[in-house]
């Protein structure tokens, strides 16, 4: 559609296009800015009131920020209440000036406040570490203890010649000293924190060489960082130092680790003194403080909770301003006039009536203006699609096949048209899943838990909707839809391979028999009639010493067909490509040789397979042929069989090779050549057309200057118009492109084959691990302990064996077969078909403009 507003008329209508849909919007803005456009007043303008949009929501912030500080709760929306959401402010004068007039007093003395508060507490805590330095100080440090500690220190530094205690200048002064009354050393006191300890202690010894030592007193209360607001350990410290000179450098080392420094009196009396002072200076700050948190909660009261209760003037504020933010920036997509603003956008047809609707409203609202809707575009002309390229793609989405189209979407969002493999992925994925999965006992529970899930919907969605539902919770609940199919195709697999947690189902009685001279050499069962086992694997073939291969052979066999029929059938969902877009080259002439390549050789294979499992050997009493030696051989000697599986095998794969071999050259060569041959008529037509034009334009001279005129206009304003523009064709380029696509088909058709042994592995060691499980911990360890630990040990070994279970296979091989699930979607089943070449349908719309928190 084209929309033509306005410009007086384009904000208001252009809010409420994005309120459409219950706020969820109906149009894909696209945009239409250039770089003059850019460079535009008007352009300008947007980006000022997006910029004050963003610093103004980083101020709600601020305001956010000290309610968590001051436990100011905000009122939770209740969705099942209507009229509890965040809604738009109404503003007169524009949005962020109404903020400042707003929210500007209110900035201003909550700043007032909290900088008298920060101020009064770093006071505060000031004063409480000068306190604890005068105690400690008082009863921990002796002058006379002091003194003798320097003289000892003196002593030893001047026995060591090769590391003077102090220089020459030093040195005089000491020598000047004759009476213990003159002292010597310089001391300072103060308080760091603990975690700075072995540090400074460091980087003291390596400043003062050796002149100066430390001694630290620990504070048994923690006390209050005033720029953090957080409660740390600190301790008060004392530092003597020889000289006069380390009181400077001394004292610029505190500071850089945060250390504070008091004065501490020599007398005692003014010890008491001081102490008082300092008592009486915290009471009087800490009840001024008290006053200023009691107007910081009273401002935060009032912006939490506006005057009708159920709502907040903070998170209405935040809606208004992510909206303004949201039309600045879809009004910049659009192209300005002298009087009119131009906005282009796709509207899926099913909605364009609700549009044109709108555009009545408003004009019955009294907002009349010239606001005009064109949507007579044809969309699928190429002509059309040339100048302003695909549409969006659009699925109607559900919580059910949202989170498979998500998965979809994650490769690749699917071309306008193209086939979607979100559809096939509802079942194929979970049944893929399921294979690798396959247990009636872990496929149950995953089950089991994802009803519960889906029961109690509505109640887990508010729990998420107020933010108290944990990151791992929330994951799990919203693969929910997922979980569910791929619980039950690991539930029904799990019948398939008749395994409960490694112990095999004994519902249909086994249609294998001991024969009556059984013994442990003769040990080999027997058919116990012509009969078949009715559903899955018969249970007997479980815990036997051919267990292992039996299943290998079993799974090894099922995962290659079930690849190879994934694989055709990717190439078939490629055929209604080809079909739909009208490249018929591409139908004859890459998928028919693509779809008879895959045939004849691995769905061959799979035939063979099949064939084989349908032949009774033993009744026979031929020799089962080995497959993988026939392909081998196929290839390499075609025509020569050595254990036939039918009769005329030699001839019919030597005509299957044949046909596969042929169907290459046809990939490689034919589309190129054709299409080359179609460009070289394209170009012939071009130029008998420009002659024609040449011709006419001498019968009508004056006729034919207005028309360059307009033909110079249109290649101004569409470079692709230009002569010579456009896509040229190469003929090289073509055959490489051809070239790759089918040495990635042939290449890709051995290796994505191998691929899906996945499946085959995966299973198997999902039931090896159960199985390794149950027998070590239940059985092993549990069941089979005699004496009277028994029950203990069934007991303890059961907690185990559940925590090993759930931790390994309920989760770990669960996220493992997921991964290898998607692989097999991404790579394996949708290269054959899948281009993955478009882009999502995003209606322009304010529902994701609530609070983020």
């Amino acid at each position: 559609v084209r929309i033509t507003m306005s410009r007086d008329k384009a904000e208001q209508f252009t809010k409420n296009i994005g309120d459409l849909n219950d706020g969820k919007g109906l149009i894909h803005v696209v945009n239409l800015a250039n770089e003059a456009s850019l460079k535009s007043e008007y352009m300008k303008e947007y980006k000022k009131r997006i910029v004050a949009s963003t610093q103004n929501d980083k101020r709600l912030d601020e305001f956010q920020k000290l309610m968590d500080e001051y436990n100011i709760d905000l009122p939770i929306p209740d969705p099942d209440i209507p009229g509890t959401q965040p809604r738009e402010v109404k503003v007169v004068r524009g949005c962020n000036a109404e903020f400042e007039s707003t929210w500007g007093p209110l900035e201003k003395e909550l700043r007032i406040n909290t900088t008298a508060v920060k101020k009064l507490l770093k006071d505060v805590s000031r004063l409480e570490e000068e306190k604890h330095v005068l105690l400690q100080c008082k009863d921990n440090i002796n002058l006379d203890t002091l003194d003798q500690e320097v003289k000892e220190m003196k002593l030893a530094r001047r026995a060591d010649m090769k590391s003077p205690l102090l220089n020459q200048q030093q040195d005089i002064e000491l020598q000047g000293m004759q009476n213990d009354d003159q002292k010597f050393y310089t001391y300072i006191c103060g308080v760091i924190p603990v975690a700075q300890q072995i540090f400074f202690t460091r980087m003291l010894y390596r400043l003062s060489r050796g002149n100066a030592f430390v001694r630290y007193l620990n504070i048994e209360e923690e006390l209050l960082d005033p720029e953090s607001g957080e409660y740390v350990d600190k301790s008060v410290f004392y530092i003597v130092s020889i000289g006069r000179g380390l009181s400077s450098k001394l004292s610029k080392l505190c500071d850089y680790f945060q250390a504070s420094i008091y004065t501490v009196p020599n007398r005692e009396e003014e010890y008491d003194h001081r102490l008082d002072e300092i008592e009486s200076g915290v009471r009087e700050r800490e009840e001024v403080l008290g006053k200023s948190k009691i107007m910081i909660r009273k401002l935060l009261r009032k912006v939490a909770q506006s005057e009708e209760k159920d709502h907040s003037m903070l998170l209405d504020w935040r809606v208004t301003l992510k909206k303004e933010k949201v039309l600045c920036e879809t009004l910049m997509k659009t192209r300005r006039y002298l009087t009119m603003v131009r906005m282009d956008g796709w509207v899926p047809s099913e909605d364009l009536k609700t549009l044109k609707m709108t555009l009545e409203d408003f004009e019955s609202d009294g907002q009349a203006g010239s606001i005009a809707i064109d949507d007579a575009f044809d969309v699928d002309n190429p002509a059309f699609k040339k100048e302003h390229g695909d549409p969006p793609t659009y699925f109607k989405l559900n919580q059910f096949t949202g989170i498979y189209q998500g998965i979809v979407n994650t490769y690749g969002v699917p071309k306008y048209k193209e086939v979607n493999p979100g559809l096939f992925t509802i079942v194929t994925f979970p049944f893929i899943f399921g294979v690798m999965y396959g247990d009636i006992g872990h496929g149950g529970a995953l089950f089991l838990v994802s009803l519960y899930f889906l029961y109690f919907e509505e109640s887990f969605l508010r729990q998420q909707k107020r933010g108290e539902m944990s990151e791992l919770m929330k994951y799990a609940f919203g693969a929910r839809y997922a979980l569910v199919l791929m619980g039950f195709f690991g539930f029904y697999c799990g019948t398939i391979y008749n395994d409960f947690i490694s112990v095999p189902l004994q519902i249909f009685d086994s249609m294998w028999t001991a024969p009556s001279n059984f013994t442990e050499t003769n040990n080999e069962l027997i058919r116990a009639g012509d009969d078949i086992y009715p559903y899955g694997v018969d249970w007997e073939w479980y815990h036997k010493k051919n267990e292992l291969t039996f299943f290998n052979s079993l799974k090894m066999k099922m995962s290659v067909i079930i690849g190879v029929i994934q694989m055709l059938f990717g190439i078939t969902l490629g055929a209604f490509n080809y079909t739909y877009f009208g490249d018929s080259l591409s139908l004859y002439f890459v998928w028919i040789p693509q779809m008879l390549f895959m045939i004849c050789t691995f769905g061959y294979m799979c035939f063979m397979i099949i064939f084989k499992w349908s032949v009774d050997w033993e009744a026979s009493g031929d020799e089962p042929p080995a497959l993988i030696q026939t392909m081998i051989k196929m290839f390499l000697s075609p025509g020569a069989i050595e254990t036939p599986l039918y009769e005329g095998q030699g001839v019919v794969q030597v005509i299957l090779l044949l046909i596969a071999v042929v169907t290459v050259p046809v990939m490689l060569f034919v589309k190129p050549i054709m299409q080359n041959k179609a460009h070289g008529s394209e170009n012939e037509n071009l130029i008998q057309g420009s002659l024609e034009d040449r011709k006419s334009s001498v019968v009508s001279g004056d006729q034919i200057i207005g028309h360059d005129d307009d033909e110079k206009k249109s290649d101004l304003e569409d470079p692709e118009h230009h002569e010579g523009g456009g896509d040229e064709h190469s003929f090289g380029a073509e055959m490489i492109h051809s070239a790759i696509h089918t040495i990635e088909f042939v290449l890709g058709a051995v290796s994505n084959t191998a691929s899906y042994l996945r499946l085959w592995a995966l299973s198997l060691a999902h039931a090896q691990l159960a199985k390794v499980f149950w027998q070590k911990l239940i059985i092993e360890y549990g069941v089979e302990t005699e004496g009277s630990l028994q029950v203990v040990m069934v007991i303890a070994t059961y907690a185990v064996w559940f925590c090993a279970t759930f931790a390994v296979l309920m989760c770990m091989d669960l996220l493992e077969c997921f991964l290898h699930a998607l692989r097999l979607h991404w790579v394996e089943f949708q290269n054959k078909f899948y281009m993955a070449e478009g882009y999502s349908f995003e209606p322009f719309n304010f529902e994701d403009t609530g609070d983020d928190e």
